[in-house]
């Protein structure tokens, strides 16, 4: 199913969910079963720009609030839709696996680490304004490693 909602510009339709159903032998509801399971399968179409952020407890504690309204600022989107130019979707989620880097956010496949309010508005700002962006820890900490004091 990732695959096909990959190959589907990150959705899938009822004919991508038939497709895998028929590739794998299994019957349709089987496979719809899992894809209404599973936060990681999208069921509607998504901006180009997948922003999923973690609400867990340490994301939240370190300010995953802050960050929703920065998103709804920046992208013009409220919570679980999609911007009116289809660049961004925003989405909250359990748990990515980065707490000790908290907050954090996905956006598409790639984590964006150690946020706060300021890096974050420049990071969707240069998103939406098509530059690179930094992937990984906005303050350069290295992996899991303890933050540096400066």
């Amino acid at each position: 199913m990732d695959l096909a909602q990959r190959q589907n510009k990150g959705w899938l339709n009822k004919n991508a969910l038939e497709k895998v159903a028929e590739t794998l032998s299994m019957s349709f509801i089987r496979v719809l079963e899992v894809a209404t399971f599973y936060s990681m399968f999208n069921l509607e179409p998504v901006g180009k720009n997948y922003i999923q952020i973690c609400r867990t407890t340490p994301c939240w504690l370190r300010g995953s609030n802050d960050l929703l309204k920065v998103a709804k600022e920046i992208t013009g989107c409220e919570l679980g839709q999609t911007s009116q130019d289809n660049e961004f979707t925003i989405v909250e989620v359990e748990c990515l696996g980065a707490c000790c880097n908290a907050p954090m956010i996905q956006i598409n496949d790639d984590y964006y680490e150690d946020l706060d309010e300021k890096n974050f508005r420049e990071l969707l700002y240069n998103l939406k304004d098509n530059k690179n962006i930094k992937k990984g820890s906005q303050i350069g900490r290295q992996s899991s490693n303890p933050k540096r004091n400066n």
